[in-house]
């Protein structure tokens, strides 16, 4: 009999299962509190998680969900380097290169470790985490002039960890404690999902263990064919731009799709993408996949769990040569904001075959800052690393949450207090800003401001999106206001900045992130009036905006908050 055949009841499958989730989410706790850099323990730009013998995931544990196509491609490149015949207990590995391994960008690295249970292989603890520097034009590695993957640092296929290639890595990192120090705390935490799952196998026999995993991923795949099912067949067209590519920028970058719906089946064509970039915007297949997977998962229920299972009722069309599936050596450091456009187009276009659950789409304007130092009161060199949030569209029953990633939909992001203490820099506003929500029935969620004040000589890459272009409303709803970078906003010599630039900042210097509001749900004229008049008191919509956009007249009184 094998696994898949095995009966196994339903008592046993919930414990065991309860037992899975409980070991991912332990080792995503130990990564957190292991990893020495506030991109990874304050962050939280990682996750860990458990994969069969064959790479498909059981398990993931941490917000960023996407990474579990990383973590199959990965575990495939690994066998195909290292086959399984050659593995053996203690043995770990990491690995980077997004062509071979899936990683998204180069700065996120994988960790994994072969889990063994009476001497059989049987899966794999995995764990994929962004790095604060791995060399590269600038610091933080994703530099905006970044024109091939050679420029985003040192890339490597799958090789075992050991002091030989953790003196490579930090030989290549301006920052080689911190950059280590989270390496360890990846595999250390794949380790502890080996010893875990060994250790169930031994409880419940290993037999029992891998049929579980198996109706796990089945049971995933048959909750996604069973809603397609339910959804009206037919095609459905949706498109988005990104500004530029950060080399030729007057030329906007499309994102197109066609997703067409057939019985319990559905196909995402990305016919009419622009062509791969010669700027850092391009995203490797394994990572388009994620994003449109994302985005099938918010239409069809979100309670259903993420593993192998949710991609085997997706077909893809991504034409290689394209922004969404590059040939090497294309750059792909700046993939997020590609990745977030790639969701907010998937998810239009399924609106249109499941009303029931259409969102509009997330502010754009994801990304994130770097700022280098060469030396801050330690002694040492530092690199901070700041995600850059949005905020939700507008839904067919409430208004879109602010400052919230889509994709992910948790918010990453280091305390006020971390930064100033660990970094000379001030942060003198974080903010929500004033009648940047997109107008609607439902109105998006607020975008937010953040402005920091660097307090000695530094090096600022910005890795920006969607200044001119925004995310457009749904079913009659509006765009909200796009996103802006401002370099000394309150001088008389302000400047404006692109998306996408490196700038060496003087101390004293201002840089301030306008990130925009989510997109508006419904005819605007359908917003209860209720509503608009509370928005002015919360200091969301201005009394002007609000007479403008959904003829509301407020006066002085009823204005204040």
């Amino acid at each position: 009999m094998s696994q898949s055949d095995k009966i196994i009841d339903p008592i046993t499958t919930e414990v065991v299962a309860s037992r899975l989730r409980e070991a991912a989410a332990t080792m995503e706790y130990a990564l957190y509190h292991s990893g020495y850099s506030p991109i990874l323990r304050e962050s939280k730009d990682g996750t860990a998680g458990i994969t069969d013998a064959q790479g498909n995931v059981v398990m993931l544990s941490g917000g960023l969900q996407y990474h579990f196509t990383a973590y199959q491609q990965g575990v495939t490149a690994l066998l195909a380097r290292h086959p399984a015949e050659s593995l053996k207990p203690g043995d770990s590995f990491v690995c980077n290169d997004p062509y071979i391994s899936g990683s998204p960008h180069a700065p996120d690295f994988c960790a994994i470790s072969p889990i063994f249970n009476g001497g059989l292989l049987i899966g794999f603890g995995v764990s994929l985490a962004h790095k604060s520097d791995i060399g590269g034009l600038v610091p933080g590695s994703s530099g905006a002039m970044a024109r091939e993957v050679y420029h985003d640092g040192i890339a490597l296929p799958p090789v075992r960890f050991n002091d030989d290639i953790q003196a490579i890595i930090g030989n290549n990192s301006r920052v080689a404690d911190v950059v280590l120090g989270d390496l360890r705390a990846q595999v250390g935490c794949t380790r502890i999902g080996a010893e875990r799952l060994s250790a169930l196998c031994d409880e419940y026999g290993r037999e029992t263990v891998s049929g579980v995993m198996v109706s796990l991923v089945q049971l995933t795949r048959r909750r996604i064919h069973d809603e397609l099912s339910s959804w009206k067949d037919g095609d459905s067209l949706a498109e988005g731009f990104l500004d530029h590519d950060g080399a030729a920028k007057d030329k906007p970058i499309r994102i197109a799709v066609k997703a067409s719906k057939q019985g319990g089946r559905l196909t995402l064509d990305f016919t009419g993408t622009s062509q791969q970039a010669l700027g850092p915007v391009n995203l490797v297949a394994c990572t388009a996949r994620a994003a449109a997977l994302m985005a099938v998962l918010t239409s069809c229920d979100p309670t259903i769990p993420v593993n192998s299972g949710l991609s085997e009722a997706i077909d893809f069309v991504l034409q290689e040569g394209t922004i969404v599936n590059p040939r090497h050596p294309a750059t792909v450091n700046l993939y997020f904001p590609t990745a977030h456009l790639i969701y907010n187009v998937v998810l239009s276009a399924l609106a249109t075959l499941n009303p029931t659950r259409a969102v509009a789409p997330s502010g754009l304007g994801s990304g994130a800052v770097t700022v280098g130092y060469r030396k801050v009161r330690s002694g040492k060199s530092a690199v901070m690393y700041e995600l850059l949030n949005t905020s939700l569209g507008g839904t067919s029953s409430h208004d879109g949450a602010a400052v919230v990633m889509a994709m992910n939909h948790f918010t990453p992001g280091a305390p006020v207090e971390i930064f100033e203490s660990e970094y000379p820099i001030r942060i003198r506003a974080f903010e929500l800003v004033q009648d940047s929500a997109g107008p609607g029935k439902y109105r998006g969620g607020l975008g937010y401001a953040r402005e920091f004040e660097v307090l000695e000589d530094s090096t600022l890459t910005v890795r920006s999106s969607n200044h001119h272009f925004t995310s457009q409303g749904l079913m009659g709803g509006s765009a909200g206001k796009p996103s802006r970078v401002i370099l000394n906003p309150q001088s008389s010599d302000a400047e404006e900045l692109g998306p996408l630039e490196t700038r060496v900042l003087k101390a004293g210097d201002v840089i301030r992130f306008e990130r925009s509001g989510g997109a508006g749900f419904g005819p605007v004229a359908e917003r209860d009036p209720e509503a608009v008049r509370a928005d002015v008191r919360n200091g969301y919509v201005s009394a002007a905006n609000a007479e403008k956009q959904y003829g509301v007249s407020i006066d002085k009184a009823e204005g204040k908050g």
